[in-house]
């Protein structure tokens, strides 16, 4: 994870560079906008309703909580990780709409182990947390309890399982591509020939994500999703663009966002089009 500068502040609306943050795309205002914006556009068109109670689980830095609260709804924004919650709180307090939003609050805490109102909530919201989250379906129980019978979950979640041999190739191409123009900072270049780099991308994809992280896989959240909530909406989305975008350096900051652009728009057609194996989901429910 990129260290977070004393300035950090993780604020759709006040977008600035931070160039120390070079592994991350909070590093450039247009980066940011293009994936943590995108988060939140998405997570929005299932948001309906005024003064909403919502609770925002794995807030992190809480640029979605904050986001939210400005809308007019009123967010509690839990995550485990006090420095992160900490930066969430000090953006909070620095907001110059803070006297026309919503409440918002941040609670560093264990969602699981979290005792929070039976249904309390209007939304729940677990956005890039379920993924890492021990025992998914018990952090899908406790969703379920604390949403209103009428309430709904927007889960936008990793499914690392689904990346396979065809969608290792064209991120072989596109990295191929930036590393030819020295438009790419890696570890280390990849092969010329392109089975046995595709072969390394997969090695290295699982060694991260199966194996060292052991993340959960997509079967062992979409089962709880399903047993518990009922279908609104369910979606694969363009993600391994932000893979691209942490490792790509462009001199121009107008010719950086243009291929950023590019790739996230080629990504999402290869999609729809099957053509590559989508590796981000999500699901809209309201309780069965």
């Amino acid at each position: 994870m990129a260290a977070f500068p004393e300035d950090f502040t993780p604020d759709l609306r006040r977008l600035k560079s931070w160039p120390q943050m070079e592994d991350s795309p909070w590093r450039q205002p247009y980066l940011a906008d293009l994936t943590y914006g995108e988060l939140h556009r998405l997570v929005d068109e299932f948001v309906t309703g005024h003064g909403l109670r919502v609770l925002d689980v794995g807030c992190g830095t809480g640029f979605m909580s904050l986001e939210l609260a400005r809308e007019g709804h009123h967010v509690l924004g839990l995550d485990s990780d006090q420095e992160i919650i900490n930066i969430a709180v000090r953006t909070m307090n620095s907001d110059p709409s803070k006297s026309e939003r919503g409440f918002l609050e941040y609670e560093r805490a264990d969602f699981t182990a979290w005792e929070g109102p039976e249904r309390g909530y209007d939304l729940v919201i677990v956005s890039r947390a379920l993924h890492h989250t021990p025992q998914p379906e018990k952090a899908l129980n406790k969703a379920h309890k604390l949403l209103r019978e009428t309430g709904r979950l927007v889960c936008i979640d990793f499914a690392y399982d689904q990346f396979d041999q065809q969608t290792g190739t064209w991120l072989y191409h596109m990295r191929k591509a930036l590393e030819q123009a020295g438009w790419y900072k890696a570890e280390g270049r990849l092969p010329d020939d392109i089975n046995a780099a595709t072969r390394r991308i997969l090695e290295e994809w699982f060694e991260e994500y199966e194996k060292k992280r052991s993340f959960n896989r997509f079967e062992e959240m979409r089962k709880p999703l399903y047993r518990l909530f009922q279908e609104e909406h369910f979606s694969w989305k363009p993600y391994l663009y932000w893979e691209i975008i942490r490792h790509m350096r462009v001199p121009s900051d107008e010719v950086e966002l243009e291929m950023a652009r590019t790739i996230s728009s080629m990504e999402r057609t290869l999609i729809e089009t099957q053509q590559i194996k989508p590796v981000l989901f999500c699901f809209v429910g309201t309780k069965k």
